[in-house]
């Protein structure tokens, strides 16, 4: 009985988890019963219309490695500090910081969007906005990845580092960046997989000649007919295989023995 709840809850998760991204997939190929087709994913190249903003399929997926790379990075380097800041111990400004640093976790990204324009008006045709958009979405999952690693680090490390004359700068890059290196890079997954997806600020802000994957799937969407429906799910079939092939990346750079994450 046991065996069977276990096993049974677990086929549950997996049908509700990949039940919707096979029939996407699915969808991508399979044009109206004819037999299995490549033709939606060659409809993304072709530009019936005439718009002078078309954007190939490749340029898209171009734009959302590059936005997602440095949402990744830009993520890192303000968790980090945040996270650094968050653990001291007995700092009176932890109670206030906390909760603000985890305020774009409860506020609508279409609201983070509309309040990027409003704020930034002389960047709105910048594309510097999108990736500072996207990073303030994702640096609140980066720095509650960091902080426990941060809380339960060792501080007679630090200690037994300085005793021997190390610089702060050397037992941070020695002692501290090794035992962070598996929540760094649980962190990074979090940046770019968040960035991958991000739609509702990125509708707001970005610029026609340079749309992002969701964007281009809400663009198919948006127009009628089969054969729009059907650019939509073979580019999300492309946003799943690009997401996947990131997160594969970036698992592939873990140190041996570092553990699971």
């Amino acid at each position: 009985r046991e065996g069977l709840l276990v096993y049974g809850g677990m086929a549950f998760a997996l049908l509700l988890l990949l039940a919707p991204l096979l029939a996407l997939a699915w969808q991508s190929v399979a044009a109206g019963g004819d037999g299995l087709t490549l033709a939606f994913y060659q409809e993304l190249a072709i530009n019936r219309r005439g718009s002078a903003f078309f954007v190939p399929p490749l340029f898209a997926i171009r734009n959302s490695l590059l936005v997602a790379l440095a949402v990744t990075a830009l993520s890192l380097t303000l968790g980090l500090i945040s996270a650094y800041l968050l653990a001291r111990p007995r700092s009176r400004w932890t109670p206030l910081l906390d909760p603000l640093f985890l305020l774009p976790l409860g506020t609508s990204a279409v609201t983070l969007g509309l309040g990027y324009i409003v704020a930034m008006g002389s960047l709105r045709a910048s594309l510097l906005l999108i990736p500072i958009a996207h990073t303030l979405i994702a640096a609140p999952f980066v720095v509650r990845t960091l902080l426990p690693a941060l809380r339960s680090l060792n501080p007679r490390l630090r200690e037994a580092g300085a005793s021997l004359g190390a610089s702060p700068t050397r037992i941070w890059r020695e002692i501290d960046l090794p035992l962070l290196r598996p929540a760094l890079i649980v962190g990074a997954v979090f940046a770019f997989t968040i960035s991958l997806g991000e739609f509702g600020a990125t509708l707001l802000i970005s610029r026609p000649d340079f749309p992002t994957m969701p964007v281009v799937i809400y663009q198919a969407l948006g127009q009628p007919g089969a054969l729009n429906y059907g650019k939509a799910t073979a580019m999300s079939t492309i946003l799943m295989a690009v997401a996947a092939s990131g997160i594969l990346v970036i698992e592939r750079l873990r140190w041996e023995g570092s553990g699971e994450f």
